[in-house]
C-alpha cells in the first residue's frame, strides 16, 4: 500500500523530529507503569502509613498525567506543522485527502506502537531498581513489592491509548480543513510581528503586578494551618505572572531595545532582537512553560529534600527518648508492667524522666499578648504549660522564677520574647535556647512551652489540667530495643487504654515511610519534569531552525559570515534560552519563606539546611539546563547549515 510506504519513508527520513519523540514518549509511559505499579500494589497496604502515601502518589501520578498530555499535544503540533511541507507536496503530486488521511494514520499508528512498546520495556526494566529505591527510601524491612503489574499495564495502555486517539483526531481535523499550498507553505509561515499596542502594555504591567502579587503573598506566608492555601494562591498568582512576563512584557522590553538605535543597528543585536520580535508570541508560551516546568521542578525537589535530609532532627523531636508514656495519671501498675517487659526482652531501662505537661492550645500573638484561638486556620502556635520543677528535674538545670515571670522554650529559634500577656497579667519572659527531653503533641504549628513557677501556676495559665508523663531510653541489642518498643505499644496502654505510648522505633518508621515517599515523588515528579523540559527546548530549537533557515542563509548570501552566523545564533540562542532559567531562580528565592512556612508545619524549623539544599539543588538544575542548552543548540546550528 503506497499510503503505508510513503509514511515508513517519513519516519525515516525525519528521524530528528520522530525519534526524539518515540524515545520522550517511551520514557513517560515508562514512568506513568511505574506510578501504576506502586499505587496498585498491595503489599504497601502494610506498612503504618500506606494511606498517607497513596494518596500523595495518587496526586502526583494526576500531576504527571497532566504535564504528559500537555506535553505531547505540545510537541505533536511542532512535529505536525513540520511534516506539513511533505504533505503538501504530495497533495499537489495527485494524492487525495483521503490518501493523506492514511499516511497521517499510518504515521501515527507506527510512532504510538513503537513508543508503547519500548515505554513499557523500560517501565518493566526498571521497575524493579526503582522498587529498590523506592524501599530503601521508606526504610522498608519486611515489604515484598510486585514487580509486574497486570493493572498498572492496562492502565497504561488505555491511558496513552486515549492520548494518541485523541492526538490521531486533532491531524485529522486539521488536515481535512487545509488546501495543499497551505500545507506547503505551512512551515514558512512565520508569527506575525506583535504590536507594541496600549493593550500590550497593559498586559505585560498587569502580569508583572500579578508576579509581584504572588511574590508578596509568599513572602508574609506565616506556618499556620492556611499556609497551603497561601501557597497555592500564590502559586497561581506567579504562574499568570509568570505566562504576562514572557509575552506582553518581554514584548514590550524588545521594543524598547529596537527603539535603542545605538543597540538595535549592531549586527547582532538586530538578528537578536528582530528574529524574537517576529515569533515572541510563539516563543513566549513555550518559554515560560520552560520556566515554570524548571520552577516546578526544583521546588519538589527542594521540600523534598529537606525533609529527607533533617528526618534525624524529627524523628529527635518527635521521640527524645525510647519510649515515652502519657497519661493523666501514670499508676504504679503501668512502672511495673515496663519494667516487666524489659526483663522479658533482655533490655535494661535508662535515663528515666518524669514531667507533668499540659495539652496543648492554639494561639496567637498579638501586640504582647497571647490569644487562645480555636481556628486553626489562624493559629500561629501550639502552646504548652509545664511546672518550672519538672523542667529543672528532666534538664539538669536550677531555674528560679518570680510569680510574675515564665521561661519560654520555641521551636522556632527566630521567636523572641521579652514580655507576654496572658488572661490580663503580664509576664516577664526569659527565653529557653534548649529544652532536649521536651514532649507533648506540638505537631504542625511553632511549638510555644511556658513554663510557670509552679504546678497550680502552670496549669492556671490555660485552664488545661497537666498530664503525667514518663519517659526512659533502652539500653541493649537493636532487635531487643525493637522488640521492647513494640510489645510497649500494646501492653502499656493500659486495659481502657488510659495511657498514650510513643516509641523511637514508631516515630522512626513513620518519619521514614513518609518522608521517604515524599522524596521518591519528588524525584519521580522531576524526572518527568525535567524530561519534559528538556523536550520541549530540543523541539523548540528544531522549529526555531527551520524557521530561521532561509533567514540566515539570505543574510550570508549578502555578506554574513559563516563565523558572524555562528556568534548571531550564539546571542540569539542565549538570550532565549537563558531567560527562563534565570526566572526560575528568582521565583525560588522569592518560594523559599512560604517552602519554609510549609515545612515548619512537618517540624522542620532547620532553615539553614533548606539554604543550603536549595542552593545545591538549583546548581545541579542549572548545569542540568546548560547542558541540555548546548546539546539542543547544536541541532539548531546544523539545521541552519551554521556548522
Amino acid at each position: 500500500m503506497l499510503e503505508l510506504k510513503l509514511g515508513w519513508q517519513s519516519l525515516r527520513n525525519n528521524k530528528q523530529l520522530y525519534l526524539p519523540f518515540t524515545l520522550a514518549t517511551s520514557l513517560l509511559i515508562g514512568v506513568f507503569y511505574i506510578f501504576q505499579a506502586i499505587i496498585n500494589n498491595d503489599s504497601l497496604a502494610k506498612i503504618p502509613t500506606a494511606s498517607a502515601i497513596n494518596s500523595i502518589m495518587q496526586v502526583a501520578l494526576v500531576f504527571t498525567s497532566l504535564i504528559i498530555v500537555v506535553f505531547m499535544f505540545y510537541i505533536n503540533n511542532i512535529v505536525a506543522k513540520q511534516r506539513n511541507k511533505e504533505l503538501g507536496l504530495y497533495s499537489m503530486l495527485g494524492m487525495t485527502k483521503a490518501n493523506l488521511f492514511f499516511l497521517v494514520l499510518g504515521v501515527d499508528v507506527c510512532l504510538f506502537g513503537f513508543s508503547l512498546v519500548l515505554g513499557l520495556l523500560i517501565g518493566l526494566s526498571f521497575i524493579k531498581f526503582v522498587l529498590l529505591a523506592f524501599v530503601k527510601l521508606l526504610d522498608l524491612k519486611l515489604v515484598h513489592l510486585t514487580v509486574f503489574s497486570g493493572q498498572a499495564l492496562l492502565l497504561t495502555v488505555a491511558f496513552f491509548l486515549a492520548i494518541f486517539m485523541a492526538l490521531l483526531l486533532v491531524d485529522l481535523a486539521k488536515l481535512s480543513q487545509v488546501r495543499p499550498v497551505e500545507l506547503w507553505n505551512a512551515t514558512k509561515k512565520g508569527e506575525r510581528l506583535p504590536k507594541n499596542s496600549w493593550f500590550t502594555k497593559l498586559l505585560g504591567l498587569a502580569g508583572v503586578a500579578t508576579l509581584i502579587g504572588g511574590y508578596y503573598l509568599s513572602v508574609i506566608t506565616k506556618p499556620n494551618a492556611s499556609v497551603i492555601t497561601t501557597f497555592f494562591l500564590a502559586i497561581i498568582l506567579v504562574v499568570i505572572g509568570t505566562y504576562a512576563l514572557f509575552t506582553s512584557a518581554s514584548i514590550f522590553f524588545l521594543n524598547l531595545l529596537k527603539q535603542n538605535k545605538n543597540y538595535y543597528y549592531k549586527r547582532n543585536h538586530f538578528i537578536t532582537v528582530s528574529g524574537m520580535l517576529y515569533r515572541m508570541k510563539q516563543n513566549g508560551v513555550g518559554l515560560a512553560s520552560i520556566c515554570l516546568l524548571c520552577t516546578a521542578s526544583i521546588v519538589a525537589l527542594v521540600a523534598t529534600s529537606s525533609l529527607m535530609a533533617g528526618k534525624d532532627n524529627q524523628i529527635k523531636q518527635g521521640a527524645p527518648l525510647d519510649v515515652s508514656i502519657t497519661s493523666k495519671k501514670i499508676t504504679p501498675a503501668t512502672y511495673k508492667k515496663a519494667q516487666e517487659l524489659a526483663a522479658k526482652y533482655k533490655v535494661t531501662l535508662i535515663n528515666k524522666k518524669s514531667q507533668r505537661i499540659s495539652h496543648l492550645a492554639l494561639a496567637n500573638i498579638e501586640a504582647g499578648q497571647l490569644k487562645i484561638s480555636q481556628d486553626a486556620n489562624t493559629a500561629n502556635y501550639e502552646v504548652l504549660t509545664l511546672p518550672l520543677a519538672d523542667y529543672n528535674r528532666v534538664e539538669g538545670t536550677n531555674y528560679h522564677l518570680k510569680n510574675n515571670e515564665l521561661l519560654v522554650y520555641a521551636t522556632d529559634k527566630k521567636v523572641k520574647l521579652k514580655h507576654l500577656q496572658i488572661k490580663g497579667k503580664n509576664y516577664r519572659v526569659r527565653m529557653l535556647s534548649e529544652y532536649k527531653y521536651r514532649l507533648g503533641d506540638v505537631a504542625t504549628l511553632t511549638g510555644l512551652y511556658l513554663i510557670a513557677p509552679d504546678a497550680k501556676s502552670a496549669q492556671s495559665l490555660l485552664n488545661i489540667p497537666l498530664n503525667e508523663t514518663y519517659s526512659f531510653d533502652l539500653k541493649g541489642t537493636d532487635q531487643a530495643k525493637k522488640n521492647y518498643s513494640q510489645a510497649a505499644s500494646q501492653q502499656l496502654k493500659g486495659r481502657n487504654s488510659e495511657n498514650f505510648v510513643t516509641t523511637k522505633v514508631e516515630v522512626s518508621e513513620i518519619i521514614n515511610q513518609f518522608y521517604g515517599g515524599m522524596l521518591f515523588v519528588g524525584l519521580m515528579l522531576s524526572v518527568t519534569m525535567l524530561l519534559t523540559t528538556g523536550m520541549i527546548i530540543y523541539y523548540k530549537q528544531v522549529s526555531e531552525g527551520y524557521a530561521d533557515r532561509a533567514r540566515f542563509k539570505t543574510m550570508q548570501q549578502v555578506g554574513l559570515s559563516l563565523a558572524e552566523t555562528k556568534q548571531a545564533i550564539n546571542s540569539q540562542v542565549l538570550m532565549v534560552f537563558m531567560f527562563p532559567i534565570v526566572v526560575a531562580a528568582i521565583h525560588l528565592c522569592f518560594a523559599l519563606p512560604a517552602l519554609a512556612s510549609v515545612l515548619k508545619l512537618f517540624s522542620m524549623y532547620d532553615l539553614k539546611l533548606l539554604l543550603i539544599v536549595a542552593v545545591t539543588m538549583l546548581a545541579i538544575l542549572i548545569v542540568i539546563y546548560l547542558l541540555i542548552y548546548s546539546l539542543t543548540t547544536k541541532v539548531y546550528r546544523r539545521i541552519v547549515n551554521a556548522d
